[in-house]
């Protein structure tokens, strides 16, 4: 094969699952990682991918945040199993809150039944998917309607938070970083988590392996205030963990 065509290949990928990596190039492509990465840098340096660790991202998911519809269909499989292992944390009688990632969303899928629950979000979606539960209490928390990404936002869904204990808040974001944390895209909506950080007693980061290493412009969590990270099998490399596939796995606060 061709360098351009196997480079058009992984714009092609790129562009249909947000991100790639370079093992799993390799083997769809039938070369060696070196040359992947080769490919990798080549189109990083025209400016049709960014370049994190292991991988690449499409360059329009750092510029603009993608709608909720466009970002629930991606790393299916992976936030199921990060939902799976997430969920083991949540306790009787306690009150959860849930931002508008995909991630969140799957894993309200997830709840235990019969657990007296409270539930808040300030995503459409959460509230909505749950509505068929009898056994758990909802709280939408209103605001500034933003279309995009079916949520509210801005000083009233800021003073609902602070209103309200916060047991657990499980959270995604727009990227990782191993020294800065977790960030977003959106400025608004950064901010509103790090409000939430600020008040929630025990906080779950749900990223899949496509947000590791990706740079985000406001960061709003540092590693070292994150109780507990879930991660599917794809990031293992990244945080030096043994690799089952299939499997999520959680880095724990020290």
């Amino acid at each position: 094969m061709l360098a351009i065509e196997r480079q058009r290949k992984i714009l092609e990928s790129a562009k249909k699952q947000g991100a790639v990596r370079t093992q799993e190039l390799s083997s769809v492509l039938k070369v060696t990682e070196e040359t992947v990465r080769r490919d990798l840098d080549m189109l990083a340096r025209q400016g049709l991918l960014h370049r994190t660790h292991g991988g690449a991202t499409e360059v329009s998911m750092l510029i603009h945040e993608l709608p909720q519809s466009e970002r629930e269909g991606r790393q299916a499989a992976e936030k199921i199993a990060i939902a799976k292992l997430a969920v083991k944390h949540v306790q009787p009688n306690e009150t959860l809150l849930f931002d508008a990632s995909s991630s969140a969303l799957e894993l309200v899928r997830h709840l235990p039944e019969g657990q007296n629950l409270r539930i808040l979000s300030y995503a459409r979606d959460v509230i909505e998917r749950l509505t068929i539960r009898n056994d758990l209490e909802l709280v939408l928390l209103g605001g500034t309607y933003e279309p995009k990404g079916r949520r509210f936002g801005g000083m009233l869904t800021e003073m609902g938070i602070r209103a309200l204990r916060i047991d657990r808040f499980f959270f995604s974001g727009g990227g990782f970083d191993k020294k800065r944390g977790i960030g977003e895209p959106n400025p608004e909506e950064s901010r509103l988590k790090a409000t939430i950080m600020a008040h929630a007693n025990w906080k779950c980061a749900l990223i899949d392996h496509t947000k590791l290493g990706r740079g985000t412009d406001y960061y709003f969590v540092s590693p070292s205030e994150i109780d507990v990270l879930v991660c599917d099998s794809g990031g293992a490399d990244f945080f030096g963990r043994p690799k089952v596939k299939g499997q999520a796995f959680e880095i724990r606060k020290q």
